[in-house]
């Protein structure tokens, strides 16, 4: 098990991911799963957990 808000190092070393957001799940998978589901209409370079969390919280990287 891993906690990390660091989504490149969860993206790298993890086989699966949890997502959470005010102590609530709100998504789990493998990443490339969640990056499947939650980017396939950005470009490539975008698709990464760091997208999939951002577009599932409505959360900006310094909040």
């Amino acid at each position: 098990m891993l906690t990390t808000h660091y989504m490149e190092e969860a993206q790298s070393l993890c086989d699966t991911i949890v997502i959470m957001d005010k102590g609530k799940i709100i998504a789990a998978g493998s990443p490339e799963a969640l990056i499947s589901e939650h980017c396939r209409d950005m470009k490539p370079s975008f698709q990464n957990l760091e997208s999939v969390f951002l577009e599932l919280t409505g959360k900006h990287l310094r909040d």
